[in-house]
């Protein structure tokens, strides 16, 4: 019986694992799988990306998928404000300027490469040495999207260990600055219950947080858009693993159970809704374990987040090959030595216009 095989370098391999690699990637992806929208990657075309509406926490842009450059640019429109001209008053030479601030992303490429051995090691194993490293490829890349995007958003990479790839040194890349929370856009509570921006000030987590956070976004001068899902607003709110322990084990009446009974209740076809812990008012809470720790004063602080819509922009530029992910193999040392690569043209950065932070609060607690 004829048999049709694919061998190492075939360009119809290139394009099968470069497909499978970058929708393993992005499926596994916390971030990319539910806070860019469920229409990001379609399924007739896995291979690609698609652009995202403004209506998600995270924005993605492929302008530069079919066109040169290697940045994006974004802007905001203010509000303008002030009154308006009553009865037969003169309106001309009144008229309001139009105001607006400019954030831009830049793109690198950024490529991982594993070495799937000589001849004879994939002879004496039972693995297929290829298809192992390429499936370890595939969960780097979902825990480097998943790590760059988190540091880009808290702007800062914490003092975690554990689970991630990135180094605690990790500062960025393209260009991209790491920015911390302004002042506005940072918030805590006290021990006594009262609202504060500085982190070295917080106490642990509770389900009286949510509800001086509503009020608190409900007086902010310029608060950020909200996520609108079948007619509703909310904000999506992610926790530390110590934040939602504190959460669950909050004395106030009701606390847990209020939250879990909206349990993919509301809007359960959206992603944003999917394996959520519930939601509480307007809020859809979280848990993930790769938010930043870090020392603040004598304690240490979990930089949690409120996202808001477009609370980060995601660019994407070709690859090669008409693909995002680029997979390559080379055969070395006379066609003994395999090794294997992926790499991907791409950008991230937490939304900032005129120095203040545009969807993103960090929610700063306590771990206990």
């Amino acid at each position: 019986m004829a048999t049709t095989v694919v061998g190492k370098g075939d360009s119809i391999a290139v394009k099968l694992y470069s497909v499978s690699l970058f929708k393993y990637s992005l499926g596994e992806s916390f971030w990319l799988s539910k806070m860019a929208g469920k229409d990001f990657v379609k399924k007739d075309r896995p291979g690609k990306i698609l652009g995202t509406s403004p209506e998600y926490p995270l924005q993605i842009i492929r302008d530069l998928t079919t066109s040169a450059g290697d940045r994006v640019s974004v802007d905001v429109f203010t509000d303008i404000r002030g009154d308006g001209v009553y009865g037969d008053d003169i309106l001309e030479g009144k008229e309001k300027d139009l105001t607006w601030y400019t954030d831009e992303v830049f793109i690198e490429q950024i490529r991982q490469a594993v070495s799937a051995g000589g001849r004879m090691s994939r002879k004496r194993t039972k693995h297929d040495l290829r298809m192992v490293a390429r499936d370890m490829l595939k969960r780097w890349f979902a825990r480097y999207f998943d790590e760059s995007i988190t540091v880009y958003l808290c702007g800062r990479r914490g003092k975690n260990t554990s689970q991630w790839v990135l180094d605690t040194a990790w500062s960025g890349f393209a260009g991209n600055s790491l920015q911390p929370a302004d002042a506005e856009h940072s918030f805590a509570l006290d021990a006594t219950g009262n609202y504060t921006p500085n982190p070295a000030n917080a106490t642990t987590f509770s389900l009286k947080w949510l509800d001086k956070l509503d009020t608190y976004i409900s007086k902010m001068d310029v608060p950020p858009n909200p996520i609108v899902i079948n007619g509703e607003e909310y904000y999506v709110v992610v926790l530390n693993p110590d934040a939602v322990e504190q959460l669950r084990t909050d004395t106030s009446v009701g606390s847990w159970l209020d939250i879990q009974k909206n349990a993919g209740v509301r809007g359960a076809e959206n992603p944003i809704f999917k394996n959520s812990l519930g939601s509480y008012g307007r809020f859809i809470l979280y848990s993930y374990s790769k938010l930043p720790i870090f020392t603040a004063g004598t304690q240490q602080v979990a930089n949690n987040l409120v996202l808001g819509a477009q609370a980060a922009i995601v660019a994407f530029g070709n690859a090669g090959g008409n693909f995002n992910l680029r997979w390559e193999e080379e055969v070395r040392d006379y066609g003994n030595l395999l090794s294997v690569s992926a790499g991907i043209i791409w950008g991230v950065k937490k939304t900032r216009f005129n120095g203040k932070d545009f969807g993103v609060l960090s929610l700063y607690s306590k771990v206990a």
